[in-house]
């Protein structure tokens, strides 16, 4: 089922001076999580910039909700929040002045009982209200920067490298936050993030870019069909017993390049995705084999990012 498009760049190019950041870049936001995904210097923030209209396109249009991004900037904003990925407090503030003070200057309700329940929503308790932000760690302060970015109720929330500079727990917190806060508050999200298993795992959109140009859009399972991901190969570690036995299935496969048994597990390089992982499971049932493990080396939109690059 396809998503409602609430956001498009048409041809958009942003140039600094003899820098091209865009070029006559195309794409879709969809209602739900949409992944922005490139390598540093990629144009990511410079898209998001421009769909916040603190930036004008020398060419193409980009609008959010139907608004032209640059013209109408200010009803945009009402509709958006922001998470930047350099966080700026007052740290002699609490957290609840914090919010407060940025609710004023947003134009949102500032009401003591409604931000108290702002801060309980991302997961930052009562005891943390009142502490000074100075005195928060860096998971803390994540989530209040999140807290912020939900002020006014916003139904785009552009969160630009989200779980940067957390420990694994903060990070799984926050991937936890934006899913609820999609499937129970149906606020979507444009997450800019350089870790992609993290963005494999929650988003349903996805916006590829490399050198300001767009490569490649959509589900993932879509990009995997299209793309010619038989180069680069793909490897896969599977545990299973008897080894042996799967082994011998596996050699005839036409998705297998090749295959080897180390230290008990096979490595499997692989030239069809798809099919190996829609293949596998018969073979070790037919095999009667029991399967304990199995993991590729990188994960699949990994493999669509850099079989996007190379094809350009």
């Amino acid at each position: 089922m396809c998503r409602e498009v609430i956001g498009e760049f048409k041809s958009v190019t942003k140039r600094f001076g003899a820098t091209t950041a865009l070029d006559e870049l195309s794409l879709d936001i969809h209602r739900g999580i949409n992944g922005l995904i490139g390598h540093n210097g990629a144009g990511k923030t410079t898209a998001i910039r421009l769909s916040l209209g603190l930036i004008k396109p020398d060419d193409g249009c980009a609008k959010l909700f139907g608004f032209d991004c640059w013209r109408d900037s200010m009803s945009i904003r009402n509709k958006v929040g922001v998470l930047y990925e350099k966080l700026a407090f007052y740290d002699n503030m609490s957290g609840l002045e914090q919010l407060r003070l940025m609710a004023k200057l947003k134009g949102a309700s500032d009401s003591v009982v409604k931000l108290r329940k702002l801060l309980c929503l991302v997961e930052l308790d009562e005891g943390a209200h009142d502490r000074r932000v100075g005195g928060y760690s860096a998971g803390m302060r994540q989530r209040l920067g999140l807290a912020q970015a939900l002020l006014g109720k916003p139904e785009l929330v552009i969160l630009d490298e989200p779980t940067a500079n957390l420990d694994p727990l903060n990070r799984t917190k926050i991937l936890e936050l934006v899913t609820f806060l999609n499937k129970e508050h149906n606020i979507s999200f444009l997450i800019s993030s350089h870790i992609l298993p993290e963005l494999e795992k929650i988003c349903d959109n996805f916006i590829l870019m490399n050198k300001g140009k767009l490569l490649r859009q959509g589900k993932l399972e879509q990009m995997l069909s299209k793309t010619s991901l038989s180069v680069p190969f793909v490897k896969f570690v599977v545990r299973v017993h008897p080894v042996e036995s799967v082994a011998t299935f596996l050699e005839g496969e036409e998705c297998v390049e090749k295959l080897s048994i180390i230290d008990g597990s096979l490595h499997v390089i692989v030239k069809d995705v798809l099919l190996f992982k829609q293949r596998l499971p018969l073979l070790i049932g037919q095999a009667k084999a029991s399967l304990d493990e199995v993991k590729m080396a990188e994960s699949d939109l990994e493999t669509v990012f850099k079989s996007s690059v190379k094809e350009v």
